[in-house]
């Protein structure tokens, strides 16, 4: 008698693909990964917008000190509202009391930004024989205005701090306060770029943040610090000159 052939049985059967919870897990997996790539990408591009800014801000500084170097004077403001005018003054004018306004890119050879990019500038004016803006003659011979730029910008250089005048205060430590009421140093003139509406604090000109929206807003003297860090609140790119520094630059450039 032979024996007989066992049949082969099949395996059990099992479902393939995935189970609703797994389904689940893997999706919230997803969307976790999602929002974290998001937010990655979105400070990537905060970063790289406020390094556009920082630059757009050191070719407009070395534009105010050729225009300087040529001139022998720092430019006027533009009084334009909105910063459209890109000339000095407004009008044809620049008024005595004038030392906050928009950069004049036209008047400085720099090609007009975007409206929400435009810069703010501000530039000492006060003070006897300090007016950076028109140094006042000295009554001697001086061909070529040197000799009374820097007069002006010795006296400007002297002068104690004070609030009649465009002001930087503090970087926001309790040592060195950030508010309007402490008065760190007058710059010969300083730039204000704007970057995003950061504190989403509504104004004419949201661009600017913290204390810089007025000053935007209202032509305030008082300016954040250019050390300011960058926060959730905050990524305007502060630049300034001061007066002692000018003359030394200039003594270097012009000797």
């Amino acid at each position: 008698m032979t024996a007989g052939i066992r049949p082969r049985r099949s395996p059990p059967y099992r479902a393939t693909g995935f189970t609703v919870l797994e389904l689940a897990v893997t999706i919230s997996i997803i969307g976790v990964l999602s929002v974290l790539a998001s937010g990655a990408y979105s400070g990537v591009l905060d970063v790289r917008a406020r390094a556009r800014a920082q630059a757009e801000a050191e070719t407009a500084r070395a534009a105010v000190r050729t225009f300087l170097l040529r001139n022998k004077r720092l430019p006027c403001p533009d009084l334009s509202s909105n910063g459209a005018g890109g000339r000095e003054g407004l009008a044809g004018s620049c008024p005595i009391g004038a030392q906050v306004g928009w950069l004049p890119y036209e008047s400085l050879g720099l090609p007009p930004p975007q409206p929400d990019q435009r810069m703010r500038y501000a530039v000492s004016r006060q003070g006897a024989g300090a007016d950076l803006v028109a140094p006042p003659d000295l009554g001697t011979i001086d061909f070529d205005g040197v000799a009374r730029l820097r007069s002006a910008l010795s006296q400007a250089a002297k002068l104690a701090r004070g609030s009649d005048r465009p002001f930087l205060t503090g970087r926001g430590s309790a040592a060195d306060p950030e508010s309007c009421s402490h008065i760190v140093a007058n710059p010969a003139f300083a730039l204000i770029a704007p970057v995003a509406d950061r504190d989403d604090v509504g104004s004419t000109h949201p661009g600017f943040d913290g204390l810089n929206r007025a000053m935007a807003d209202t032509s305030a003297h008082c300016i954040a610090a250019p050390g300011r860090a960058m926060d959730a609140t905050y990524d305007d790119v502060v630049l300034a000159e001061s007066a002692s520094t000018l003359l030394g630059w200039l003594a270097t450039t012009t000797r």
